[in-house]
């Protein structure tokens, strides 16, 4: 048996669905995600900052693994451009987790574009 030939003759179905908002929420969350239109989109902002980190990835081992080559080279020995290409890559991690990883990272929010304050990341504290 379906459940409309279960259902009284007449009676139809109600439709459950979540509360409208007030206008003040409607007000908080127009506001919470407007976006400022003298500042970058944030699509832009994140493509730029996913480019920023791949060549933080690609630059530090090929730098500091031509400085190990240099110093093969120079000293007549091997070894040093593996110890530099390791190092770059560490370093290279460890700057991006300082910059992007952290959440003290500096903001650029002040009138004047520096960076001198550290908001936390996190949506609730906004």
């Amino acid at each position: 048996m379906s459940a409309a030939a279960r259902r009284p003759s007449g009676v139809r179905p109600r439709l459950v669905t979540k509360a409208l908002p007030t206008p003040e929420q409607s007000a908080g969350a127009r506001g919470r995600y407007a976006t400022d239109p003298t500042r970058p989109n944030p699509t832009a902002q994140a493509d730029a900052m996913g480019s920023t980190v791949l060549a933080y990835l690609i630059t530090g081992p090929i730098l500091f693994g031509a400085i190990g080559w240099l110093v093969d080279r120079w000293l007549g020995v091997t070894g040093f451009i593996a110890v530099g290409i390791l190092a770059g890559m560490g370093l290279s991690l460890y700057i991006i987790w300082l910059r992007y990883g952290t959440s003290q990272a500096p903001t650029t929010d002040h009138p004047d574009g520096s960076t001198r304050a550290a908001a936390p990341h996190n949506e609730e504290n906004q």
